[in-house]
């Protein structure tokens, strides 16, 4: 056994990892829910539902998450089998380094019409009761529809010079496609509030009721 195991590392071009770095490397494989701090959260049409983490606990709908339109993301991932096997983002606003479809590494032969790379799209959130970092992904067409009409709403309030970063809830509809049942993610803004005014709460020197009551920082 210990000869195969050797070979198998050997062979197998794995980097030397400490302790610390395995277990993170692992967290990040699982899907984890805290890996660098952060929370992943998908969401299923089939049965209407956000997953969080390993565990895939739902989200409280009641919850307000801060949206940060620098950490709305761009991107491809790959799935087969059920399973993603492959992933590219980069930031939404930065087409620079956007990557075509053509350039991705290729994980066939597939096993169904659905496998294959497909876009997706992305955005990370805080948590106001509490601070935590989120970062919702998907590759549904209703999902990036919902992600590109927020983008759509910071773009028309940035461009009339109103507070432009919105307090979101992670919220759901339901539409017909093709006579089935869905639903979609949705991302409805509770308030709007001025970058000065997220900082000044981020940073502890604003509280919650005056940030969504839109006060701004003295």
């Amino acid at each position: 056994m210990s000869n195969a195991l050797t070979a198998f590392m050997s062979d197998a071009n794995l980097p030397a990892l400490s302790d610390e770095a395995l277990a993170d490397a692992i967290e990040e494989a699982q899907g984890g829910a805290a890996y660098d701090g952060v929370t992943y959260v998908d969401f299923s049409g089939k049965i209407g539902d956000y997953r969080c983490g390993r565990d895939k606990d739902t989200i409280d709908p009641g919850r307000l998450f801060l949206l940060e339109p620098m950490a709305v993301l761009k991107g491809w991932i790959c799935w087969k089998g059920g399973r993603p096997v492959g992933r590219v983002e980069w930031q939404y606003l930065n087409n620079k380094s956007a990557v075509k479809l053509e350039d991705l590494e290729d994980h066939g032969p597939y096993d169904v019409n659905s496998d294959g790379w497909s876009e997706s799209r992305g955005f990370g959130a805080i948590a106001l009761d509490d601070r935590s970092q989120f970062k919702f992904s998907t590759n549904s067409a209703s999902g990036r529809n919902s992600v590109e009409d927020v983008m759509t709403s910071i773009k028309e309030r940035a461009k009339a010079k109103e507070a432009s970063l919105p307090i979101i809830k992670f919220s759901k509809e339901t539409f017909v496609a093709r006579g089935n049942r869905n639903w979609k993610p949705v991302f409805p803004a509770q308030a709007w509030v001025s970058r000065a005014a997220a900082n000044a709460f981020l940073e502890g020197k604003m509280s919650e009721n005056d940030l969504l009551n839109g006060i701004q920082p003295s």
